[in-house]
């Protein structure tokens, strides 16, 4: 999709971070957009900066852990805007924790936004793309989807479903004219770090209290956000990649060297998880230390 001018856009997760960069920067493409979160008063502010644009947009509550809500948004998208060119899945939750702290409800909730999402859009969208044979899915994966990575498992797992689904995607609906891309970002500067949620074993809760618990891990998060690449800059890669109708869209070529290591060197792939692993506790544990707790001490086993 090299011309975006005049399109129509469909995005979910747009109040904040990647969802918002893309609305706006989409906008100044030309493109019309429909957008979409359930936090209603940060939707619309973005969407008063895309009407100061000069572009068209309309906005709307959508939970994406309910069909109904994609059912109700869908059918609002095509009385306004007809047919969708661009269907851009963006939304996304990360909760953090050790496996043994993290429960099923957590693993739920997960899954529910960063995949089921992906599938309610799919039931109510794709359908009138084949219809008319045309259309480009974007799916905002993760780098954690393409590597067992030191994030929280519910997230990664999440995430690989979400590069599996699109592959498969890309794979069968090439013949009906529909092209499907999986954006797979590193650390970006988002609102997914301030949201977060990190479960604590209830021994270290006892020890340690939930509040200064909270206080340490937002602590953490935020140097991680320090890190991070700005949305607005990522954003610009992605649209490229999306106007080359690419596959896989990164935003550093890091990803595609361990994707290489993966497939070339499974052997040294597996030290790269390995020591990727152990980098990530020591951090984790001078982390802590600052704040004269051992989380040595609270790991599994």
């Amino acid at each position: 999709m090299k011309n975006l001018n005049n399109k129509n856009c469909f995005i979910t997760g747009a109040a904040n971070g990647i969802g918002k960069s893309f609305a706006l920067a989409l906008a100044r493409e030309g493109m019309n957009l429909f957008i979409t979160d359930i936090d209603l008063e940060s939707l619309e502010r973005v969407k008063n900066e895309i009407e100061d644009l000069g572009a068209t947009v309309y906005s709307g509550l959508c939970d994406v852990t309910r069909i109904d809500h994609f059912k109700s948004i869908s059918n609002e998208f095509f009385s306004k805007l007809g047919h969708i060119d661009l269907l851009l899945n963006n939304a996304g939750i990360a909760i953090g924790g050790s496996i043994l702290d993290i429960t099923l409800d957590d693993w739920k909730q997960v899954l529910d936004v960063n995949l089921w999402s992906v599938i309610h859009s799919l039931e109510v969208f794709l359908p009138k793309m084949l219809e008319r044979r045309s259309g480009h899915i974007v799916n905002v994966a993760s780098g954690a989807g393409i590597v067992g990575s030191t994030e929280p498992l519910p997230y990664v797992t999440s995430k690989f479903a979400v590069v599996g689904l699109s592959e498969t995607l890309f794979g069968q609906l090439n013949s009906y004219g529909i092209k499907v891309s999986v954006i797979v970002p590193t650390y970006i500067r988002t609102t997914i770090f301030d949201k977060a949620k990190i479960k604590y074993s209830k021994e270290l809760i006892n020890d340690v209290g939930q509040e200064k618990l909270n206080e340490i891990s937002r602590d953490l998060l935020k140097d991680m956000q320090s890190k991070a690449m700005l949305p607005d800059r990522a954003v610009k890669k992605y649209i490229k990649g999306i106007k080359e109708d690419q596959l896989y869209i990164y935003d550093t070529k890091a990803m595609l060297g361990i994707l290489t290591l993966k497939g070339t060197n499974p052997h040294q792939y597996e030290t790269f998880l390995k020591e990727n692993s152990k980098n990530s506790e020591k951090t984790t544990r001078a982390h802590y230390l600052k704040y004269g707790i051992d989380i040595e001490k609270y790991r599994i086993g």
